[in-house]
């Protein structure tokens, strides 16, 4: 029997000859084993480092429970001490707790701490603990296999050098932080290399396994490896953003799935996507990366994608994302803007160099002559401009005056003309063309071919030679001179009823009712025509000769 053990007792008998049945079992009986001090060391973990300014080394240190055998009883706690307890003289103790691990602060260089297990018979032999550097050489290789759902092989390469022993650890994998601190064992046999955990193992949960090789005087470098006790396909797949696009690419990012729900090692992502026309496509994308890039889109196309995450179990697909691609892409639309902001700067430019440069601006805009400015309509023969115009001091407004009317020929229909009324004239040169000594100097004529007048005979047709002004409230300018010739039409197309006196005075021999012989009658008889008001016709005196 084990020392400090609790045992149950039940009996039943039969017939010596064995030849009958057994009896049924008698009342239980229970009975407890005295207790003796534990034995054996304890198998003990640490982790140190120093703390603050005042050279204190913090250390957390960790042991396991011993096991039944070797506890003799029940464990009443754990002692740890600076030095070994010696007799008769008991070592000052620095952590004194029932828990498996204890957190406590040493001097800076101390290198050994001792602990001890006690009971209600006594305490074990003291366990010592050396806390060796981290700077051992480190295995060649780790790896993890499935022992079942609920345990985990683990399978390392021994160093070339000796080992004493080996310190398997391993964590439970979260998004929340924590540690567990029972977990971890230690292997004592130097020259093994496979170990089996099943100690906290839940199948669907990814753990981290940290393998240290503890040797004489240092402890290796750890290595580390993740496995997994048994997989599934993923509990859900990541949602996608779109990043960016243009007409031809679309970049797409996801957030990874939180290690709870990936149920296993994610082997690879899978984008799919799908336009308007039903033709798919797809894409596996490495599982250590977020983002992917579509290429070789149709500029506005609305496509429809979705992602799958996959394990060796399985994949399970996410939501669907709708995208439309542009019509230009950020470069093509940059350019654009720019290009026209570059012709809107050269029109503006263009312009300015029009206004302030007459010879650019004449040489698209050229100017157009315009008769009623031009030289030659302000042009006034000398002779004309030596005459004194006599212009009305009433006018009508807005209407055009004529200030004097020379008649050269005065022409009566179905007569000849006389010797007396053609000898002043000269020899009328040809048409529209100014001559000058023919006549009187400087004075210009116009000339007219026959026409046929309403007798039948062909008769010379003289038109008037007429001087106007300009019309009111504009700037007042030299005389103008207006010549008519060659007409093809009569002066007059009809022969009867004849005109009457202030509309052609000269058609008429005879005077008007009231009105002298020498002229003075027909100014105040255009006086009374509004168009013809302020004529003066000259050459009257000729006329009548």
């Amino acid at each position: 029997f084990l020392f400090g053990t609790w045992y149950h007792f039940q009996m039943r008998c039969r017939r010596s000859s064995a030849r009958g049945y057994w009896s049924e079992w008698s009342p239980g009986r229970n009975y407890t084993t005295h207790e003796k001090a534990p034995t054996g060391k304890l198998d003990a973990w640490w982790s140190a480092r120093l703390a603050g300014a005042g050279g204190r080394l913090e250390v957390q240190l960790r042991w396991k429970a011993p096991r039944q055998q070797e506890a003799n009883g029940r464990v009443l706690g754990y002692r740890v001490t600076l030095s070994p307890r010696r007799r008769g003289r008991d070592p000052p103790t620095i952590c004194n707790t029932t828990h498996t691990q204890c957190n406590f602060s040493v001097p800076a260089g101390t290198r050994r701490v001792y602990l001890s297990a006690y009971n209600a018979a006594g305490e074990s032999a003291a366990t010592e603990v050396v806390l060796l550097e981290r700077k051992g050489q480190p295995l060649a290789r780790l790896w993890a296999v499935p022992g079942g759902e609920r345990s985990l092989w683990v399978r390392w390469e021994a160093p070339p050098a000796p080992v004493a022993a080996y310190i398997l650890e391993w964590q439970r994998v979260s998004s929340e932080p924590g540690r567990c601190s029972a977990c971890w064992q230690m292997e004592r046999d130097g020259a093994t290399t496979t170990a089996l955990i099943q100690d906290g193992i839940e199948p669907f949960q990814q753990y981290n396994i940290s393998l240290y090789p503890l040797y004489k005087d240092a402890i290796g470098v750890p290595v580390h490896t993740a496995a997994y006790s048994k997989q599934k396909a993923p509990s859900y797949a990541p949602k996608l953003h779109l990043k960016s696009i243009s007409k031809s690419d679309a970049e797409l990012c996801w957030d990874p799935v939180p290690v709870e729900m990936q149920n296993g090692f994610i082997t690879s992502y899978t984008i799919f996507w799908a336009n308007s026309t039903a033709e798919v496509s797809s894409a596996t994308v490495n599982p250590s990366l977020s983002s992917f890039v579509i290429r070789e889109l149709k500029p506005s196309t609305l496509y429809k994608v979705h992602i799958m995450a996959s394990t060796v179990a399985g994949g399970t697909n996410g939501t669907s994302l709708t995208l439309v691609t542009m019509v230009l892409d950020d470069i093509e639309i940059q350019f654009l803007f720019l290009t026209l902001v570059l012709i809107f700067v050269l029109l503006i430019l263009l312009l300015i160099c029009f206004q302030k440069n007459g010879r650019v601006k004449q040489q698209f805009w050229p100017n157009v002559p315009d008769p009623a400015n031009s030289s030659l309509g302000k042009w006034v023969p000398v002779e004309l401009q030596q005459e004194h115009l006599q212009v009305p001091g009433a006018r009508e407004p807005g209407l055009a005056t004529i200030s004097t009317v020379t008649v050269l020929e005065k022409a009566t229909w179905g007569k000849e003309p006389t010797a007396e009324a053609a000898s002043p004239f000269p020899a009328m040169p040809q048409p529209y063309v100014q001559q000058e000594g023919l006549g009187r100097p400087g004075r210009g004529w116009a000339a007219a071919e026959p026409h046929q007048g309403p007798g039948g005979s062909g008769e010379t047709v003289q038109y008037a030679r007429v001087v106007g002004d300009g019309y009111k409230g504009q700037q007042h300018t030299p005389p103008r001179l207006y010549l008519r010739s060659s007409s093809s039409q009569p002066l007059l197309p009809e022969p009867s009823p004849s005109p009457k006196p202030y509309q052609n005075l000269w058609f008429h021999r005879a005077a008007p009712h009231g009105c002298p012989g020498d002229g003075g009658c027909p100014e105040e008889l255009l006086a009374t025509f509004p168009l013809l008001q302020g004529l003066r016709i000259s050459g009257a005196e000729e006329l009548q000769d």
